[in-house]
């Protein structure tokens, strides 16, 4: 057994116990549970019902806000003894006015609820601590809930009933999907409510549905300004008091809105992002006086943020075991990894609707996890300070791409690391064998750039020239017969295995697989007072090792080269402005790229 094998076999253990092992941990904690004799709950020492905040936070909700005020407003729940208060975070849309009418109507039925108009967008956290502020001293217990989530007529008597056990601090419902949602996700939540149902039975649910949960009022804290998973760090910083946290079946939360597979996946990356934070901010919760929950959030919460790093590790110890050793279990495993990846980008691209039972839900799960992992690396390059918002349809559509397009370059430049590997090594071979020098050396490019930053990044490739070639000339263009390119490095260079290493620059999110040719900061000056608006073509896009204007110019060796090639580049972003027309363009430059690569054009 292999190095690799072995590694392997440790992270496959603590996977399989985070998604298998730790619920079956809970269940026999069930069956034991219910041998004992029930205790009676203990008893809260008021005989007087308590009084109830509901709050929520709404931006551009136009679409949902009436219904949900009028869902709030016929709950089953004395109306002296509940509030309705709706913080709006500076909407464009008529949503306030909206609610107005709503609430004037409520009031006729004598059922109170507050708007608090704020006229710039500050964010959900702020929305949310200005409401703790308001509320906190005034109501015994906080209900925490979404506009486009609707709550079964009796949520409020049923979460009263909860909070008559002294112990409990947090209470939940059944978080309920609309059936138009994709099979995929429905599956995911049916397999956590019965995940927080288990831990409730211990009092330790872990992660609250932002779509509701209550909490006891004397237990909620202000949340931290750069917090991602605001409802997840609220709800169990009130666990850190010691209280227990229940799930109750019979309180159906039920989301009206459905996310496309796009928009689900784009929520994966921020909640990957919040998972990572959140190891870092609930550190106390690892206490052992804590008993069940310090148990349930280093199984659950803990290894559910450092998951796509081991699936990380664990991609990368089977590509390793594959380049060094050709052991079977890892031959075999890698290309059962590659078939899950390529159906599930096929089936993406033609948006497939068919449900091929099992498979989507692996693959679901693994693209999951690499979205999550973006999350992490955006989180740590600071990309999770904007305030929170509604995107837009047109937003949706464009980042629906753009999620898509990250989904591919990790998968693909998975695969592509793992098919050109004998190709890498052989072209490492052939340059340390023929010329003097590292095999890879590395230039600093520009990458993406936004309206606050243009990101800078070292692109790796293989050495196609002599050591110190810019020593005498400075930073040049090069050429068609340069002299300074080695022998084997003008075959590298026409047909393009140079570029190869770059995979690497692709699968940590620098580069895409499709994108403008990355410059060089030293000829961007030069280029941009030459070309008006060249700088935009890499606005909000990576670059990427193959593209249009690559494949239709080759490399630049002037300035009047890249101005020819700059018309290219922005017919390949407006084409992301429709799906369909990104995936007929991302194939026609994928055939054009084989056919440079095949055919030696390159230079």
């Amino acid at each position: 057994m292999t190095i690799f094998a072995v590694l392997f076999l440790i992270l496959l253990s603590v996977a399989v116990y985070h998604h298998v092992g730790y619920v079956i941990l809970l269940k026999i904690i069930k069956q034991l549970k219910n041998k004992e004799c029930n205790e009676d709950p203990i008893a809260s020492t008021s005989s007087s019902r308590p009084k109830i905040g509901v709050l929520m936070c709404a931006y551009n909700e136009a679409d949902h806000i009436q219904e949900k005020l009028h869902n709030l407003g016929a709950l089953l729940y004395p109306n002296d003894l509940y509030d309705i208060h709706v913080y709006f975070d500076g909407c464009s849309d008529n949503s306030y006015e909206l609610a107005q009418k709503a609430a004037s109507q409520l009031e006729a039925n004598n059922v109170h609820c507050i708007l608090h108009l704020q006229n710039d967008n500050k964010g959900k956290i702020a929305g949310i601590n200005a409401l703790i502020k308001e509320t906190k001293g005034s109501y015994d217990i906080l209900v925490f809930t979404d506009v486009s989530a609707l709550l079964s007529i009796d949520a409020l008597d049923k979460i009263e009933q909860d909070f008559k056990n002294g112990n409990t601090a947090i209470t939940t419902g059944q978080y309920t999907l609309d059936e138009a949602a994709p099979i995929a996700q429905q599956s995911y939540w049916q397999y956590q409510n019965t995940l927080k149902g288990l831990e409730s039975n211990v009092g330790a649910v872990i992660g609250v549905p932002g779509a509701m949960f209550a909490v006891r009022s004397s237990h909620v804290e202000p949340v931290e300004t750069d917090a991602i998973n605001d409802d997840f760090v609220l709800s169990m910083r009130a666990l850190a008091h010691g209280g227990n946290a229940i799930k109750n079946e019979d309180i159906i939360v039920y989301e009206r809105e459905c996310d496309s597979q796009a928009q689900d996946y784009m929520r994966r990356e921020r909640l990957g992002a919040g998972n990572w934070q959140q190891i870092k901010l609930l550190l106390p919760l690892m206490n052992p006086k804590l008993g069940w929950t310090s148990i349930n959030f280093l199984s659950h919460k803990v290894l559910r943020g450092l998951m796509p790093l081991i699936m990380l590790i664990m991609y990368s110890v089977i590509l390793l075991d594959v380049i060094i050793f050709q052991s079977l279990w890892s031959v075999c495993l890698s290309g059962a990894l590659l078939l899950i990846h390529s159906v599930s980008a096929i089936k993406g691209r033609l948006n497939s609707k068919r449900h091929l039972y099992g498979f989507d839900e692996i693959a679901y799960v693994l693209n999951s996890y690499w979205i999550a992992f973006i999350g992490i690396v955006k989180f740590e390059r600071g990309f999770y300070d904007s305030p929170w918002k509604r995107v837009s349809s047109a937003e949706t559509r464009c980042n629906g791409v753009k999620c898509a397009k990250r989904v591919l370059d990790v998968v693909g430049s998975m695969i592509g690391l793992i098919l050109v590997s004998p190709i890498m090594l052989g072209a490492a071979i052939a340059i340390k064998l023929t010329s003097k020098g590292p095999v890879l050396f590395n230039q600093l490019r520009v990458g993406e750039s936004t309206d606050e930053l243009v990101s800078l990044f070292y692109v790796y490739k293989f050495r196609s020239m002599v050591v110190d070639a810019e020593a005498k000339s400075g930073a040049v263009w090069a050429s068609k017969n340069d002299p300074r390119i080695t022998p084997i490095g003008s075959f590298l260079r026409k047909t393009r295995i140079d570029e190869l290493p770059q995979l690497w620059n692709v699968l940590i999110g620098e580069m895409s697989l499709i994108g403008p040719r990355p410059e060089r900061p030293v000829f961007y000056a030069k280029l941009e007072k030459s070309i008006p608006y060249f700088c935009h073509r890499t606005y909000g896009l990576k670059p990427g090792i193959s593209g249009l204007a690559q494949v239709m110019n080759g490399y630049d060796e002037s300035v009047e080269d890249a101005r020819s090639k700059i018309g290219w580049d922005y017919a390949y972003v407006l084409s992301m402005s429709s799906p369909l027309s990104w995936i007929k363009m991302e194939f026609t430059i994928l055939f054009k790229t084989i056919q440079v690569v095949v055919l030696g054009k390159g230079q």
